[in-house]
């Protein structure tokens, strides 16, 4: 992917939502299926995806954050510390690669990228 650092973030993220943790994740999920309907994707006990929301039962990290899927997560890490963004070490999720990322005002995002 390319770009400059003076383009932010933007251009190396193919899909950002806003993502939602939470311990009550049942109860949450009943919630969000009556107001925004049944989610594009859940595997019906932690997960579930709507078109801008995602809802989590990991509560290890942010109540609240950014979920930015990127291809490249080098990059994502390059350019948010060029950003002067505080950069995590890269994880293993069931699914993905996660980078936790941290904004000079403190906004939380989690980049990830599908692993194959």
């Amino acid at each position: 992917m390319s770009g400059d650092a003076t383009a932010g973030l933007a251009d190396l993220f193919e899909r950002v939502t806003v993502m939602h943790a939470t311990d009550r994740w049942a109860d949450l999920a009943e919630d969000l299926i009556a107001t925004l309907g049944t989610p594009k994707f859940s595997d019906d006990n932690a997960w579930a995806a709507w078109e801008t929301l995602s809802l989590s039962d990991e509560t290890d990290g942010p109540t609240w954050s950014l979920l930015a899927r990127t291809s490249d997560l080098d990059a994502v890490a390059t350019r948010a510390e060029t950003l002067g963004w505080t950069v995590g070490e890269q994880e293993d999720g069931g699914h993905e690669t996660r980078l936790p990322l941290r904004g000079p005002s403190g906004l939380a995002v989690i980049a990830y990228a599908r692993r194959s």
